[in-house]
């Protein structure tokens, strides 16, 4: 019994033991389960706060990113923190929070404020059927351009004339320098006569304007090439043979070929072969008659001394916006010379080349390219040279006035025992074909074209299209467009600060509302300058043709839109809600209390001399609405998509920003902050705030400088 109260006794003594164990630990249970209740409300609290710092230094990295997207091509992504940390390992997860990116949202639009006409527009053409560069040229500040050929191109520096009064003068052809002569002005008048050194290649003569009065001409008569001397071939691509000897000693030289082929001197059998035919009648070239080939003869002085062939007519060649020939221009072939004792005459040389090219061309007088006459033979054994073939006549034009008193007919053989043969008649060809003045000849190695202002007629205009035509042979035109609200163009950006668009041959194109110098809207008055180089002084590039298309607002037109907003939502336990927003290049922190600036927007404002000045670069976020709620991370992705300069410095009589906001009092707030901080005074602007819009009015003048960055925008979770 003893034995058995013992062991009971230490049962007891146990269960008292684990009973104060158990007791104890529902105390500490206790206490600490009301020492967290009271404290993780606190942590939660502080981890809060902390994500608020995180979240926010989130967006700062954000902005930096978007907004530094202006021409890298490539993905950039940002990483936002969803929700805080866990205050301990016995509390649950945050809900976490809301990202949403919206395209549409948050609109900011740059205004010009102008009275609308609301009609369909037009366009500035030069040259047109009745305007041309001359009458769209600013003489005072154009330099080294000439437009008289109803293009821009480059002028010659010096802008002789050549006037011949009751005088004779003699010109070389084109194988010596000068080549070509240029001049302004080429009048002959009473009795004057332009002669053409013999053997000297085509006289070419290109001016503005040439004039050949009823008792003048220009004479190139025998001025080609040379007919060969007794038994010897004449000169040129189309040159007479000679005869070789037979029976008879007297046989006739052959005529010179151009046009027309040159004949057979003398009997055929054995007389001197006419000349071949060359150059095209209807290409722009032209080239100096050929020559007659020299009779033969013996080497006994009793039988006579054979004739020399005839030279080649020689060749004119007359280039110039307004021809007028009351006169004549011969380039006939030279007859040959008659022979001696019973020796044959020469051939006759061929007809020389006439080429005229001009916009107005009237001819009333007479153009002759005839083939010479072929040497008489003499006595029985003496045969006659053949006849020269005509030449070549060839004018083209845009209007002609003509008696078409032409000719370019062949020599007649020379007599004698055997009668020489006819040369074939030559050819005229005449085209009506669009002027374009000649390339070439010595040319100011630059200069550059100023356009007068015009007036598009309303001030809410809108630009579009600009296309220029340009013949630049090997050469560069540099096209520069400007634009202002005032007809003085005292605002333009100045020619040297303006963008020069580089032309390339034929048809150029260009949305003019990408060119910093011209304000997509809302400037009146357009103006424009070419500016013409050359490396090779021998060529000019030429402006054809300029034209810009316009059109006019029913309402004040605008500028620039931009739009998009990145928005973060908290969902916090215990500390107090916020939003963060990202819009047009600001970070907005918002709460119930309100919202300020974290980060400003790139838009600065200036103060100098009294005039305002903004400096806007606008982001437009593009993409799809995607919104993202959780406690994991997220990422926003972003991608430069365009980038464009759309006012460089431009002014503007008054200007209007109109933003649509959930948070027009922090726009206002700060807008009105930035006028204060650059010293200009409500008379400079005004701000009215209605709704979710908020209007800041620029009074007194502005300076704007705008660009605009497009950026895709992805969120990822």
């Amino acid at each position: 019994m003893t034995r058995r109260a013992k062991n009971f006794t230490r049962a007891e003594a146990a269960q008292a033991e684990m009973i104060g164990v158990v007791l104890i630990m529902g105390i500490l249970l206790s206490v600490s389960s009301i020492y967290l209740a009271s404290q993780i409300p606190a942590w939660t609290k502080d981890n809060e706060a902390q994500h608020t710092a995180a979240v926010a230094d989130d967006f700062s990295k954000l902005k930096v990113l978007i907004d530094g997207l202006k021409g890298e091509e490539f993905e950039r992504t940002a990483t936002i923190t969803m929700a805080p940390d866990k205050a301990s390992i016995l509390t649950g997860s945050s809900p976490g929070a809301n990202l949403l990116f919206d395209p549409g949202a948050e609109q900011l639009e740059v205004i010009v404020p102008v009275v609308g006409s609301g009609s369909a527009g037009g366009n500035w053409t030069i040259p047109n059927a009745s305007l041309t560069f001359t009458e769209y040229c600013d003489q005072n500040n154009s330099k080294r351009v000439d437009t008289s050929f109803g293009m821009v191109r480059l002028a010659a520096p010096t802008a002789a004339n050549l006037i011949l009064d009751n005088t004779q003068m003699e010109l070389s052809g084109g194988l010596i320098s000068p080549y070509v002569y240029y001049y302004t002005e080429v009048t002959l008048t009473n009795n004057s006569v332009l002669y053409v050194k013999p053997n000297t290649g085509v006289l070419k003569i290109f001016a503005t304007s040439i004039t050949i009065d009823a008792s003048s001409k220009i004479d190139a008569n025998g001025s080609g090439s040379p007919g060969g001397l007794k038994g010897a071939a004449g000169f040129g691509t189309g040159r007479g043979y000679p005869p070789t000897a037979g029976y008879y000693y007297g046989n006739g030289g052959g005529g010179g070929g151009y046009g027309g082929g040159g004949g057979i001197g003398g009997c055929p059998s054995y007389g001197g072969l006419g000349g071949a035919t060359y150059d095209n009648k209807q290409d722009r070239t032209l080239y100096m008659g050929s020559g007659g080939a020299g009779g033969i003869y013996t080497d006994l002085p009793e039988y006579g001394t054979a004739g020399a062939g005839g030279a080649g007519g020689g060749a004119v060649w007359l280039d110039a916006e307004t021809i007028t020939i009351a006169g004549a221009i011969f380039v006939n072939g030279a007859d040959g010379a008659a022979g001696s004792g019973d020796a044959g005459g020469g051939g006759g040389g061929s007809g020389g080349g006439i080429l005229i090219s001009g916009r107005h061309v009237t001819i009333t007088g007479k153009l002759s390219a005839n083939g010479g006459k072929g040497g008489q033979g003499v006595g029985s054994s003496g045969d006659g040279g053949g006849g020269g073939g005509g030449g070549r006549i060839k004018v083209f034009y845009d209007q002609l006035t003509s008696n078409k008193d032409w000719s370019a007919n062949s020599g007649a053989g020379g007599a004698g025992g055997c009668t020489g043969n006819t040369g074939s008649d030559g050819t005229i060809w005449d085209s009506k074909d669009d002027y374009t003045p000649p390339s070439g000849g010595l040319y100011y190695k630059s200069g550059y074209f100023v356009s007068t202002v015009y007036n598009t007629g309303n001030e809410s205009v809108s630009y579009g299209e600009l296309i220029w035509d340009t013949v630049l042979s090997g050469q560069t035109i540099g096209l520069k467009v400007r634009t202002d609200w005032n007809q003085s163009m005292v605002h333009a950006t100045p020619w040297e600060a303006c963008p020069a668009l580089t032309s390339k041959d034929g048809t150029n194109k260009i949305d003019v509302r990408g060119v910093s110098s011209v304000s997509p809207v809302g400037h009146q008055y357009i103006q424009f300058r070419a500016d013409l180089s050359t490396v090779d002084d021998a060529f000019t590039p030429a402006l054809t043709k300029f034209k810009v298309n316009y059109s006019f607002a029913p309402q004040s037109p605008t500028l620039a839109t931009a739009s998009g907003s990145i928005k973060f939502s908290s969902n916090y336990l215990y500390y107090p809600n916020q939003k963060l927003v990202y819009e047009h290049g600001s970070v907005i922190k918002f709460q119930k209390e309100g919202g300020f600036m974290l980060q400003e927007p790139p838009i600065i404002i200036t103060n100098a001399s009294g005039k305002s000045a903004l400096k806007i670069s606008l982001i437009n976020l593009t993409g799809s609405n995607y919104s993202s709620s959780g406690a994991s991370t997220a990422s926003v992705a972003s991608t430069f998509k365009s980038y464009n300069l759309l006012a460089g410095s431009l002014q503007y009589p008054n200007l209007t920003l109109a933003l649509t906001t959930e948070y027009p009092q922090v726009w206002s707030t700060w807008f009105t902050r930035k006028f204060q901080d650059a010293g200009l005074d409500a008379s400079f602007y005004s701000i009215n705030s209605t709704g979710n819009t908020v209007k800041v009015d620029l009074k007194k003048g502005v300076i704007l400088y705008l660009e605009k960055t497009e950026v895709e925008v992805k969120l990822q979770v």
